[in-house]
């Protein structure tokens, strides 16, 4: 996970098996860190997905639980298998944060780029 604080923006690249803990612990550390509101792009496309659609959904659930009233920034998963990424970002999207799956990191900062850099800190 790579912050930058000038953009308000979070990387986050995963390569090999990626684990649902994986994804706990990248955004314990997105919360930790106090950066809710950045923008993020989370790059799966050189990872293999070790979890299932309903354990994605149930994190996802637990997510957008979890946030409460905290703002949250935009969203862009970069990957070369959508469905499951588009599941996870449509269930994500919504109210204050844009989600959009995207097929190469530079789509995907052009579209942050339209976005807020960091909502509502």
């Amino acid at each position: 996970m790579t912050v930058s604080d000038p953009d308000r923006m979070i990387i986050g690249v995963a390569s090999g098996v990626v684990t649902l803990t994986d994804l706990i612990e990248f955004a314990r550390g997105i919360v930790s860190a106090g950066k809710l509101h950045y923008r993020k792009i989370v790059d799966v496309s050189a990872g293999t997905l070790g979890f299932t659609p309903e354990e994605l959904v149930a994190f996802g659930e637990l997510v957008r639980a979890a946030r409460g009233d905290k703002p949250r920034g935009a969203l862009a998963i970069v990957t070369r298998r959508g469905d499951l990424a588009r599941l996870f970002a449509d269930q994500l999207a919504g109210g204050d944060r844009p989600a959009k799956v995207f097929a190469s990191i530079h789509e995907a900062r052009r579209w942050l780029a339209t976005n807020p850099h960091g909502i509502g800190e």
